[in-house]
């Protein structure tokens, strides 16, 4: 095609001598320069027998109003003539051949080339006003495509244009942000070609890495044939414009592609062009063979073809004649993406139809409701590498350098905010019960390699593969979604559960919560609605005996009114179960810490009860003040738990497991997150370090430090070798706070193929439920319900930016939140309690210091308490069984942690003492 449209001289041009290859409307004052470029075709021994006319306005003809003076000229001279010689030569930096006042043409004027008489060429048409027509080049120019002519007949394709007001604002021709492109250099011809005005390859546009330049926004990868006019014929293989019947794909132009026999034939070149075609007007479908005048751009990084002037329709129907590239993932190479990140190095496919080979797998889809667009990796799926490995900067690196060449972003159509997610290609009818899964593939997904921002800084410039045509991919269900959480056994569950910000406070611009804060949860009753039914469905279905809550309001009440969100989600849950299934621990404050969310614990009444002499705690920095680790830890410069950017305060309480009677310590966390935090200073230690850990790595391994040592001192009062540590840590499971508890004795039940949180495309840990070695013996099962993490927010209960309600089923816990919750079930039975065993472990307590006596009254309550146990194991090791009960009474009323009667025994050991006393009881049936 290429080689058939470069033609040679025509007959009736070898006859003629002589055609016009330029005309121009400049912009100095007057409007000049103005006038024309001819080419001589032949030698010609007398100029006198040609010469030119306008016609103006579409007024027709006026017939040779300008003849060349006797002479001669050469075959491959440039002529010029101007209307006037000031303009044109300060204008060109050189001097008309000739002037005359018939060149005093607007852009919107017809020019005639006579011979002896005869128009032998013609731009425009003499009986049409050129304003707004194809041709209309006011304050610009047009320029002859190759050397197809003379022509008494005007062809339009055989032109290309620099639109109307080109040249405005430029004093001279080579600053022209689009300058004329004259062939010839004024003094009188050098035997050239009229180059610049013949078609180009897309291969030559595009360059090759040897040939390609660089720009000052850092890129590489620039045409080396940047700014130039060019024309290109090519196949459509993406129809992307503006205003037609397909409003799903809309980037204001379209992607063109050599037909398979014009390709060069080198892998390092691309084959493929957008064209920015905006306010052109023309057409075009897919499969049209089109032939475009423009000018070779840079855009954020893309080759494109801007500055369009004219598009022509050439044939239709021709998308067979075009070779679909394939590509195969990981790429060989890398490069960057305009955020920074490794992206694979696709250069060589820029804007061509391709098809990634393979099954692709879906790993993120954090901006599907807002671009539209997901994250596809070639192989497994990726785990953050801290997941898996200790915090190492030249770690990270290579990990995701490996994993930026296996990954790209699929996309709609659009540059647009909040487009329905149905737009996108294969997610037609989109809703919970069909939306794809993080974990879900699509086999070999086909459509053209773009590389474009999503019209936000949001989501930078990088390597998007846009459908083509509706149907081209179909995703395909690889990781069904659990709808049932699984057992785990035992007789007491415990769950740490992330309820994504749930407030009863609405965020609706004008409310603050009771501690001052800027609600974060919804912010409409409808939201809250939503969001209330699907916290609701997740813990019945967890139907855990105790739950760690992170990220609900700060507020709490020792009554339950309604007035604080865990009661909401306490009345709630119950009014669903039909009855008071649950309760809440009231934390002993009104707030628990500073900031606008806090933890909290519910439970099962019928399963436990707060531990007998036992009181919430909360590790706050005046707690941790007063343990020996933090002596001289400065609190005021290096806040832990409360102040910007600290972790959120811990909630500690003790209780007893009616069945058994074994007494537990549950503790929930919420550690700070990875982000930022407006911190600064990169000499910092809790400044990112580049190595895996993020931001505040430092902050949250004093959390953790602080949290074993305060633990340490039964900050509830009551004492016990069977502690849990629930909630979120923001530390993936290598990385030093989660390392430093584990060596402090506790259990990760967790195995390393777990994750809980999906973050750029990464799956990891960020929840835990942490045991001590005690506490660890009686897991019977461990299970992440994979519910959350797994699953796009457009399905969440936000109804932001115009998201269509359909999408979300009211029905399922599926995206309840961002983290999918932990569950895990321990088998707790009573022991062997006997009177002879609750005295030796009585006097364990007072070596240990469990069991404390400070006074003389203290020390003769403490005498009476263990002579009054003596009694009661002469009765045990006798049967007498009635007094025994009697007395075991007494002893129980006497270390229940009530005031009356006052006990007379204290410590952090009193109450899984009692616990001993309640649990033989109950076996004796006392």
């Amino acid at each position: 095609m290429l080689a058939g449209t470069l033609l040679g001289l025509t007959a009736c041009g070898a006859e003629a001598g002589m055609m016009i290859t330029a005309v121009f409307d400049g912009p100095l004052s007057g409007g000049v320069p103005k006038g024309v470029e001819v080419y001589v075709t032949e030698d010609i021994a007398d100029l006198s027998a040609y010469g030119l006319g306008s016609a103006n306005n579409g007024g027709g003809s006026d017939g040779e109003e300008f003849t060349f003076p006797a002479g001669s000229a050469s075959a491959g001279d440039y002529l010029y003539i101007a209307s006037e010689e000031d303009g044109f030569t300060a204008f060109f930096g050189m001097a008309p051949h000739y002037t005359s006042g018939a060149m005093a043409i607007n852009g919107d004027d017809a020019i005639e080339l006579f011979h002896n008489g005869q128009v032998i060429d013609l731009f425009g048409d003499i009986n049409v006003d050129g304003s707004g027509e194809p041709w209309d080049h006011v304050d610009g120019w047009a320029a002859r495509i190759g050397r197809a002519g003379p022509s008494a007949t005007f062809d339009l394709s055989d032109w290309q244009f620099s639109g109307a007001n080109a040249l405005d604002g430029a004093l001279a021709n080579a600053s022209a942000a689009s300058p004329v492109p004259l062939s010839g250099s004024g003094d009188g011809g050098d035997g050239g070609e009229p180059l610049p005005h013949q078609l180009q390859l897309i291969s030559a546009i595009q360059g090759t890495p040897a040939s390609q330049l660089g720009n000052a926004f850092g890129d590489t990868d620039v045409s080396p044939l940047i700014d130039q006019p060019v024309i290109v014929e090519a196949i459509v293989v993406g129809d992307f414009q503006d205003g037609d019947a397909d409003a799903a794909r809309d980037l204001s132009g379209f992607f063109l592609q050599e037909e398979a026999s014009d390709e060069d034939g080198d892998p390092a070149s691309s084959e493929g062009l957008f064209v920015y075609d905006r306010g052109v007007g023309a057409d075009v479908q897919l499969g049209d063979r089109v032939r475009v005048h423009g000018t070779v751009s840079q855009y954020f990084g893309e080759t494109q073809l801007g500055n369009v002037v004219a598009v022509e329709v050439l044939d239709s129907n021709q998308l067979d004649q075009v070779a679909v590239a394939r590509i195969t993932l990981p790429a060989a190479a890398t490069s960057r993406a305009q955020s920074n990140s490794y992206q694979p190095d696709l250069e060589a496919w820029e804007g061509m139809l391709v098809r990634v080979d393979g099954n692709l797998t879906v790993t993120e889809q954090y901006q599907l409701d807002r671009f539209n667009e997901m994250r596809l990796v070639a192989g497994e799926r990726p785990f953050q590498f801290t997941q898996r490995s200790a915090p190492d900067a030249a770690g990270l690196d290579a990990h995701l350098q490996a994993l930026g060449a296996r990954q790209i972003v699929y996309d709609d159509g659009l540059n647009v905010q909040n487009a329905p997610v149905e737009a996108t290609d294969g997610l037609a009818g989109y809703r919970e019960l069909t939306a794809p899964r993080m974990g879900d593939m699509v086999a070999s997904p086909t459509g053209v390699l773009d590389y474009k921002w999503a019209g936000n800084a949001a989501s930078g410039a990088t390597w998007r593969l846009r459908s083509h045509i509706d149907g081209s991919n179909a995703f395909t269900s690889v990781n069904p979604r659990p709808l049932q959480a699984e057992g785990v056994g035992g007789n007491l569950s415990l769950a740490s559960l992330n309820v994504l910000n749930f407030f009863t406070t609405l965020d609706d611009g004008n409310s603050t919560t009771a501690l001052g804060h800027e609600p974060r949860g919804a912010n409409s009753a409808a939201e809250l609605e939503r969001q209330l039914a699907k916290t609701v469905n997740a813990i019945v279905a967890l139907d855990a005996d105790l739950l760690g809550l992170v990220e609900i309001e700060n507020h709490f009440d020792p009554s339950n009114d309604g007035s604080t969100a865990v009661e909401v989600l306490v009345n709630a849950i119950n009014a669903r179960l039909g009855e008071a299934v649950y309760d809440y621990v009231y934390p002993g404050s009104a707030f628990v810490g500073g900031d606008a969310i806090a933890t909290a614990l519910i439970y099962k009444p019928a399963v436990l009860r707060p531990a007998p002499g036992a009181q919430p705690a909360l590790l706050t920095d005046a707690a941790a003040a007063t343990l020996d680790a933090f002596a001289g830890h400065d609190f005021d410069a290096d806040p832990i738990f409360e102040g910007e950017a600290t972790n959120r305060v811990p909630l500690a309480a003790s209780f007893e497991h009616i069945d058994s009677g074994e007494v537990l310590i549950v503790a929930v966390n919420h550690f700070k997150s990875k982000g930022s935090s407006g911190l600064e200073d990169t000499a910092s230690p809790n400044y990112d370090q580049q190595d895996g850990a993020g931001f505040w790595n430092a902050r949250r391994q004093l959390a953790a430090r602080a949290l074993t040592a305060w633990l340490d001192t039964a900050p509830t009062g009551v004492a016990s070798e069977n502690i849990a540590l629930l909630g979120d840590f923001n530390a993936y499971a290598m990385e030093p706070p989660l390392q430093s508890l584990l060596q402090q004795g506790y259990v990760n039940v967790e195995s390393p193929a777990d994750y809980s949180y999906v973050f750029d495309g990464q799956v990891g840990t960020l929840d835990y439920i942490l045991l001590s070695d005690a506490l660890a013996q009686a897991m019977t099962g461990a299970h992440l319900w994979h519910i959350n993490a797994d699953e796009a927010d457009a399905l969440d209960y936000n109804l932001d930016y115009g998201r269509s309600a359909a999408y979300f089923d009211a029905t399922t816990a599926t995206r309840n939140s961002d983290h999918d919750p932990l569950l895990v079930g321990l088998q707790l039975d009573a022991a062997s309690v006997s009177v002879t065993g609750i005295l030796a472990d009585l006097a364990s307590a007072i070596r240990s210091g469990g069991i404390t006596a400070n006074s003389w009254a203290s020390h003769i309550r403490l005498a009476l308490f263990i002579g009054g146990l003596k009694v009661a194991e002469h009765l045990e090791q006798h049967g007498h069984q009635r007094a025994l009960c009697r007395k075991l009474d007494w002893a129980d009323r006497l270390s229940d942690g009530q005031s009356r009667p006052r006990d007379w025994i204290e410590g952090p050991a009193v109450g899984a003492l009692n616990g001993q006393l309640r649990t033989l009881g109950a076996r004796l049936g006392c």
